[in-house]
């Protein structure tokens, strides 16, 4: 059958009308069009030459001079390769939303042009055209005999490459090296890191795109796999290796075959004057706690002193200082939350979790003191979940990314974050105008600021009402104090004293933020309470800071016993 020639599909059940047959003007239109597609495939073009094969699409002569306007350059061995692929989306498209007299004719010629086509494009073309292909199938648009026939290219070719694995695992094997089922190599470490460094070797000149791994290198080329092995066992035999002078310990069998066996994970292989040195460490007496509690000190004493110097810097170095401060308060109210998340573990006050990092939830080493804090672990972030239904989930590191550290500047007066504190300055000025422009405004003075009725008639005097007023305010208190109990703790704040920067009850640092509208830096989730001292010391009672959860823990008595304070401090 002349490759150039359209195959006739003859159907002699119904006659067609000459006013269906279309017209030359409309074929030459329609060329002018596939030419107008060019390397590029238009959707906008693709879907036009889609729509006017789908008005001829019920006469078999109309469809096949349309298809034959496609044919005959997907088939021309003058036009370029690039066009290829667009012609075959046109024929795609006409296929899935056309169909019709267009169905048969191309299911018996797609078989003679679908080779032609596959030979003449580049290895990223034909993974987009066996995707054709494969689309073909899923929707059913040919019966499976004529698809198969149709994409033989594509089985030869997943045959040569079937037969070319086997041959090169046969080898792979008979050369001693097994596979495992993940597909990597089954080899010794001290063989894999000897042909590693040799391959490493081979790759010098070489850009990273043409650098290849072991097990890539088992697949193309086994020869190459197999002589890279036995010169690695010949270096492990002699007792040097390229990589350093102490490869002779693992050569104690006398052959490389014996040195390998000897060699495993368990092989101590670091010298004795290193190994001398690691158990210095075993010596060393370190108090976790208390250095994290000097370290949250300093970090927070070095916030405070920076941010209300009154020094001059340049722009630039505001910038970057305000970076550094926000990292060391991040740092600060990190380890402290980690701390309490410990101190609450170990209390048996919070669920001990199956993990890894002793019992830590998450298997995080030091994680966030609850949901307010999300863990700063963001070098952590998995890209996998950025698809439609990962992001539906909620994701701690990316909302510390886009809160604590890319927006760490909050406004107390109505909860907005910025990234500079530039920006926050100029926010709260401007809510500060608008507070004063409503406070110029005009308004009525109310009944409350005169005297009452009572008094003014002389039914009572003053001294009565003012008592009265005290009553009142006395019962007021009392409201409020019932009412403390259920009152955010974090609402509680206290100026930052560096010389109480620690809870007398549990012993682990306050968290310090910065307050807005006072200007000056404060300890949340904190009170100040006064603490009897027992009979020997000097004072009998002292003023302390204590964290309102560990207060109210002790049943929020007005005043602690000495003995109720540093109950839980761990030094």
């Amino acid at each position: 059958m002349p490759e150039n020639s359209v195959v006739e599909v003859h159907d002699s059940s119904d006659e067609e009308d000459e006013d269906d047959v279309i017209e030359e003007e409309q074929i030459e239109g329609y060329q002018e069009m596939v030419e107008e597609l060019g390397n590029f495939p238009d959707k906008v073009i693709i879907n036009s030459l889609s729509m006017v094969a789908e008005d001829h699409a019920e006469s078999k002569k109309s469809a096949r001079a349309l298809y034959k306007c496609i044919r005959d350059p997907l088939m021309s061995p003058k036009v370029a390769s690039d066009r290829k692929l667009p012609l075959v989306y046109v024929i795609d498209s006409i296929l899935k939303n056309v169909k019709g007299k267009f169905l048969p004719i191309i299911e018996e010629d797609a078989k003679i042009w679908m080779p032609k086509v596959f030979d003449v494009l580049s290895d990223e073309q034909r993974v987009k055209l066996r995707k054709v292909w494969n689309i073909w199938k899923e929707f059913n648009v040919f019966k499976e005999s004529s698809w198969k026939e149709m994409g033989q290219p594509f089985l030869n070719a997943d045959s040569v490459v079937s037969t070319a694995k086997k041959v090169a695992d046969s080898k792979t094997k008979a050369a001693g090296i097994l596979k495992a089922p993940d597909g990597s190599l089954k080899l010794p470490v001290a063989l894999r890191k000897e042909m590693q460094i040799l391959l490493d070797e081979a790759h010098e000149g070489m850009s990273e795109l043409e650098k290849v791994s072991l097990e890539r290198l088992a697949d193309i080329n086994p020869n190459l796999l197999l002589e890279i092995k036995n010169a690695a066992l010949d270096v492990l035999s002699s007792g040097q290796s390229s990589s350093n002078g102490n490869a002779g310990q693992t050569s104690r069998g006398g052959g490389g075959e014996a040195a390998l066996n000897e060699s495993s994970i368990f092989l101590e292989t670091r010298p004795p004057e290193l190994l001398e040195r690691s158990k210095e460490w075993g010596k060393i007496k370190l108090d976790h706690f208390e250095a994290a509690h000097e370290l949250v000190a300093t970090l927070q004493h070095h916030v405070m002193s920076e941010a209300t110097s009154e020094q001059t810097h340049s722009l630039s170095d505001v910038m970057k200082m305000t970076g550094h401060l926000a990292a060391a308060s991040a740092t600060a109210t990190q380890i402290t939350n980690s701390m309490q998340r410990l101190k609450d573990i170990g209390d048996g006050s919070m669920p001990n979790s199956s993990g890894g990092n002793g019992g830590i939830p998450g298997g995080q080493m030091f994680p966030g003191a609850g949901e307010e804090t999300p863990s700063r672990h963001f070098m952590s972030i998995d890209k996998t979940l950025f698809t439609n239904e990962g992001l539906k989930k909620k994701n701690d590191n990316v909302i510390g990314l886009l809160y604590n550290v890319g927006l760490p500047f909050i406004s107390s007066s109505d909860g907005r974050r910025f990234g500079t504190q530039i920006e926050l300055s100029n926010h709260l000025d401007q809510l500060f105008k608008k507070s004063q422009l409503e406070k110029s405004m005009e308004r009525t003075e109310e009944r409350g600021w005169y005297i009452s009725g009572l008094v003014w008639t002389g039914e009572e005097t003053a001294t009565k009402a003012n008592a009265t007023g005290t009553g009142e305010g006395e019962t007021e208190a009392a409201n409020s104090t019932a009412e403390e109990g259920e009152t955010d703790p974090n609402k509680f704040t206290v100026p930052a004293d560096e010389s109480r920067d620690r809870c007398v009850i549990c012993g682990i640092n306050f968290k310090m933020v910065f307050d807005n509208d006072d200007g000056i830096y404060k300890y949340n989730n904190c009170r100040e309470i006064v603490v009897l001292q027992d009979e020997a010391a000097v004072k009998e009672s002292e003023s302390m800071l204590v964290h309102v959860t560990c207060w109210r823990g002790l049943g929020s008595p007005a005043e602690l016993t000495s003995d109720q304070a540093l109950q839980d401090v761990q030094f």
